[in-house]
Order: structure tokens, then C-alpha cells, then sequence
């Protein structure tokens, strides 16, 4: 049987806009970050870039996505059309007479590569311990496609064996807001010599048109989107986010800084309590001028109430402060912490007398924490973990319809944006008094320990959260 020759890459050619990617990765680059626009074919070149290292050096080769539907849709059932004005499939870039088998049902490909060797590829969602799955596949090769969209600890899982392997990395995605992709765009172009960075809007590329944009801005299509998904922008909250801009006017008034905890006023806390699930806590004082400083946020999980209760314990010693309110979530009074007592009861007995509050509604909830936000400081280093639950708590999100639920999604951000939902409700409620705080009262308070020591209001917690 004759010897067939085949063009590799197979019915692919490169964009000018992509050469320098495709050089960087065929130089010896082993971690690649692109923020590139929607439209702009960032899945079909690295695609291409991938298939023909599967056949120079074979071994184990992944292209993921937050979730398998993603990458169902994406690649194994996706069709693009040709700078020809053709059609083809993205799994038609693979040469057919290399393929050795192909699985539908796994999404995977068995290439013949040189020597006779067997390279494979297969397309994965990251979502639930596939990241684990995919590890244990010992890649050499991943496209992390979406990354902004992605649990970043995905990456965190496969990166041990990626480094062992000497493997490549390649990360895409339009941005998400400032979260771990932004992180990494910023590293990587700090380090050059490490890494690849690309960066390109549609006013680079040219590849779509300005009259497209128009038309999306008429048909209702909002700015963030848009801004997101064609110009790049980082600046911009997250689709479908609750406080991203609120969270962002934070960042650009300057009020994401360093604080300093001023020992002559009380600490307050909200707390988001789980049973099995993460504990967030917010630690805040409000200031004579009507503003709050978030000085501290912790979260953990798996832990017992007494842990929490010890770790305020030592945080109250080692800043020597006084506590105010402890603002707690109404099934803190329903369900058990420690068997046989509620979480309230407990809390007592630890030293801690928990403000329990009503139950409302969530969307309300939401609308008080957008009515404090602008009168909030937020510490950047104590604070950093809660700030990015905020400005990541989103709505749940349809993949199917493409729509947004009008309920947030329960995540690894929600615990924070949960707690700061009741530091808000917190101090709306205690608004109304007109109990004020003076120096006799402070030293009181110092003086006392225990369960009995009293709930003091501050004066200007009497005042509204609007402008």
C-alpha cells in the first residue's frame, strides 16, 4: 500500500492575528495565556496547533472546558465555516487516516503519531472531579478553553502532573471580571520569559464588524457584554453579577486599600453559617462618618462553631478590640450546630451573643448590600477573598436557554456575598435606634466578658444607605 502524504496542519491555516501565538507555542513555550475576543477562532487554532503535537510527540493531550456541554458543543458537535466559505467540523481538522479510533460517548480520539506510537485526545468538562479524572490521565498537553468561567482549582489539580510531564498549558477565555484569569494575564505578562501573553479586541483583529455591534446594542444586548466578550474588558462586573459594579467602583474610588482597626470602637460580625459547608465571617466597624470599614474575612469549612468562636477569640486579643453586634442568619436559631442545642445556645456558651435575624426575602437582601456598598472600605489584604465573593456572587445561569435565573447560584462565592447580605440587613436594622454610643459605654464594654456583655448601637447606624 502506498505511503499517503499529509499536510499538517490539516485543512487549517493561520490568521495574521494568530501567527504569533502559533510561533510562541511551536518555539518551546509551555504556558500560553490568551485573552482574545469572541469570534476571533481561539479553540479551532489551538486546536490545530494541538493535533499536530499529538502526532510529533505523542502521549495524552486534553481540551476543557468549565463543563461538558461546553465542550460538546464547542468541539466534538461543532461545525465553523471556512475562510473558503466552507463548512467543516472541528474533528474534520483531524488527518483520517491517522485516526485509530474515535468515541463519541468519551469524546475521545486515538491518533497515530510518529514512530507508530498512539497519541490521544479527549474533549472535558472540569466540573466535579472530572479535574481529578484528568489528571489521572497523566496529560502532557491541556487547552483550558473559558478559563475566566472556570473553578481555577481545576487548574490547580492538573498543573502537578503538567510540570512533571514537562507538558504544555494553553489558557482562553474572554474575561470574567478581575478574578483568577486576570491574576494570571498580569503574572504572565510580568513574566515574559515564562510566558506567552496575547491580548486582542475586534479593533485588532478586525474580524467583526462595527455595524454587528450596533445592531447587538439595538437588539438589547447589554454594554457589559459586549464590552466583555468584544472589546476584552476586565473592568467590567461579571455577566450576570450582582455587585461587579459596585465592586468595581470600589477598586477606582480608592476604597480597596490598607486599613488600619481603630481599637476605641467595637468590631462588628456577620456570619454565614454552614452544617457540612463553608462558614464566611465579616468583621467591620463603623466609622462617625457614616462609612464602614471591612477589616477582616474569614471563611473556612468543616470546622465546628467552637473553631470560628477561637479563631475571633485570638483575632480580638491579638488587635486588642471590643466586640459590638454578632449579626447571625435566622436558621441559626432552627438547626443544630452541636447536637442537642441550637447554634444560638452554643454561641452563648462560647462567649458569643448572636443577633439573630428575620427572614427576607433574598432579592431584598441583595438590594440593601447594593444600597451599603458605596459607603463601604474594604481592606485589600484581610479583605481580598471576600471582595472577589462579591464580586462573583452571580445569578444562576441556563446554559441550555442562555438565560439568567433571577436567584443566585450556591458556589464557592456565595458563602462571602451571603454573609455581607446580613452585615447589611444587620445594619439596617439597628438603624433605628437611637441607643448612642459613648465613652462611658465603650469602657463598660471593654470591662466586660461573656455572654452578658451588651449589643451597643453606634449613632450613625441611625443614618440611611441612600446617596
Amino acid at each position: 500500500m502506498p505511503e499517503v502524504t499529509i499536510e499538517i496542519p490539516y485543512k487549517f491555516r493561520c490568521r495574521p492575528y494568530q501567527d504569533a501565538a502559533w510561533t510562541a507555542l511551536d518555539s518551546g513555550y509551555k504556558r500560553l495565556v490568551c485573552v482574545w475576543h469572541r469570534g476571533c477562532g481561539k479553540d479551532l487554532m489551538f486546536l490545530n496547533a494541538l493535533i499536530v503535537k499529538m502526532i510529533q510527540e505523542p502521549g495524552v493531550y486534553l481540551h476543557c472546558f468549565p463543563n461538558y456541554s461546553q465542550g460538546k458543543r464547542a468541539i466534538w458537535d461543532s461545525i465553523h465555516a471556512t475562510d473558503d466559505g466552507d463548512s467543516l467540523g472541528y474533528l474534520d481538522h483531524f488527518p483520517a487516516p491517522l485516526i485509530m479510533s474515535k468515541n463519541s460517548s468519551e469524546m475521545m480520539i486515538k491518533l497515530r503519531a510518529r514512530d507508530g506510537q498512539t497519541s490521544i485526545y479527549c474533549v472535558m468538562g472540569l466540573d466535579g472531579k472530572n479535574a481529578q479524572r484528568a489528571r489521572g490521565m497523566n496529560p502532557r498537553f491541556v487547552i483550558l478553553s473559558e478559563y475566566a468561567f472556570m473553578d481555577p482549582e481545576s487548574w490547580y489539580t492538573l498543573e502537578p502532573r503538567i510540570t512533571q510531564n514537562n507538558g504544555t498549558a494553553v489558557f482562553l477565555s474572554t474575561p470574567n471580571g478581575q478574578n483568577h484569569f486576570y491574576q494570571l494575564y498580569n503574572y504572565a505578562k510580568d513574566n515574559p520569559k515564562e510566558y506567552f501573553t496575547s491580548f486582542l479586541t475586534i479593533e485588532d483583529t478586525k474580524t467583526v464588524d462595527e455595524k454587528h455591534i450596533e445592531n447587538l446594542k439595538r437588539e438589547g444586548v447589554p454594554e457589559d457584554f459586549i464590552q466583555q466578550e468584544y472589546y476584552c474588558s476586565f473592568t467590567r462586573g461579571a455577566e450576570g453579577s450582582y455587585y461587579g459594579k459596585q465592586i468595581q467602583k470600589v477598586r477606582e474610588e480608592g476604597r480597596l486599600c490598607v486599613l488600619s482597626i481603630n481599637s476605641a470602637l467595637p468590631c462588628y460580625t456577620a456570619w454565614d453559617i454552614g452544617i457540612g459547608d463553608s462558614t464566611a465571617i465579616w468583621i467591620f466597624q463603623a466609622l462617625e462618618s457614616g462609612k464602614y470599614n471591612f477589616v477582616h474575612y474569614y471563611e473556612n469549612h468543616g470546622e465546628s462553631l467552637e473553631h470560628y468562636c477561637r479563631y475571633l477569640d485570638n483575632w480580638k486579643m491579638k488587635h486588642d478590640i471590643m466586640w459590638g453586634i454578632h449579626f447571625a442568619p435566622h436558621d441559626m436559631e432552627q438547626n443544630e450546630f452541636i447536637a442537642g442545642h441550637s447554634r444560638v445556645d452554643a454561641a452563648r456558651r462560647l462567649g458569643f451573643n448572636m443577633q439573630v435575624l428575620p427572614a427576607i426575602k433574598v432579592d431584598e437582601g441583595i438590594n440593601m448590600v447594593r444600597s451599603l456598598l458605596p459607603f463601604c472600605n474594604f481592606d485589600q489584604i484581610h479583605c481580598a477573598r471576600g471582595v472577589k465573593c462579591l464580586d462573583f456572587y452571580r445569578k444562576k445561569f441556563n446554559d441550555m436557554l442562555k438565560v439568567y435565573y433571577d436567584e443566585p447560584c450556591h458556589d464557592q462565592w456565595s458563602h462571602g456575598a451571603d454573609a455581607m447580605r446580613y452585615a447589611a440587613m444587620g445594619i439596617k436594622l439597628v438603624g433605628t435606634s437611637t441607643n448612642l454610643m459613648t465613652k462611658e459605654k465603650l469602657d463598660q464594654l471593654k470591662s466586660q466578658t461573656g455572654p452578658k456583655r451588651p449589643m451597643v448601637r453606634p449613632p450613625h447606624m441611625n443614618q440611611p444607605f441612600q446617596r
